[in-house]
C-alpha cells in the first residue's frame, strides 16, 4: 500500500488527524487483525484488554510512514527470568537470561522462547534470579514490553 492509499484509507472512515480509534479502524486500514495473531487467543481477558488499547496508542504514536512497515507477528505473556550473581552489596553482575510464555493464570511454563548467556562458564544454577512477568509484542525482529499503564519500551 502506498502513502497516498492508506490516507485515503482514513479519510474514507473519517479519521482526518490519522489516528486509529478502534481495532477496526487498524484492521480496515493497515490489515492487521489482532485476534489473528500468534498468542493473543492464549492472552488474559485483562491481558488482552491491555493490549488492545496499547496497539492503538502504538500505532498512533509512530508516523503514517512508519505504519506503513508495521508489520506484527505476535504477542504473549511471558515470564523473564534474569539470573545474576551479587558480585557485593552494590553491584551484581548479570549471567544470562531466558525468557519464557506462561499460561494467562501465570501458573504454568509453556516454553522457553530466548536463551541468552552474558558470561560464559557459570552454571545457571549456581546464580541468584530474578522473575518478572509482561506483554511482549513482536513485529519485524523486535520486540516491546507493554505495561499496564499502556506504554510500551
Amino acid at each position: 500500500m502506498t502513502y497516498k492509499e492508506m490516507t485515503r484509507k482514513y479519510e474514507e472512515r473519517g479519521l482526518t488527524g490519522y489516528q486509529l480509534r478502534t481495532l477496526e479502524d487498524l484492521k480496515e486500514i493497515h490489515g492487521v487483525d489482532v485476534a489473528e495473531l500468534s498468542g493473543y487467543s492464549g492472552l488474559s481477558e485483562n491481558n488482552r484488554k491491555l493490549f488492545d488499547v496499547t496497539v492503538l496508542r502504538f500505532y498512533n504514536a509512530h508516523g503514517l510512514n512508519s505504519r506503513l512497515e508495521l508489520k506484527p507477528k505476535a504477542v504473549n505473556y511471558v515470564q523473564e527470568v534474569l539470573y545474576y550473581n551479587n558480585i557485593s552489596k552494590d553491584y551484581t553482575e548479570d549471567i544470562g537470561l531466558e525468557i519464557y510464555l506462561v499460561d494467562s493464570d501465570m501458573c504454568v511454563t509453556k516454553k522457553r522462547l530466548h536463551r541468552y548467556v552474558f558470561k560464559k562458564g557459570i552454571s545457571f544454577k549456581e546464580c541468584e534470579k530474578s522473575k518478572k512477568h509482561y506483554l511482549r509484542f513482536e513485529l519485524k525482529g523486535e520486540w516491546y514490553h507493554f505495561t499496564n499503564h499502556c506504554e510500551w519500551y
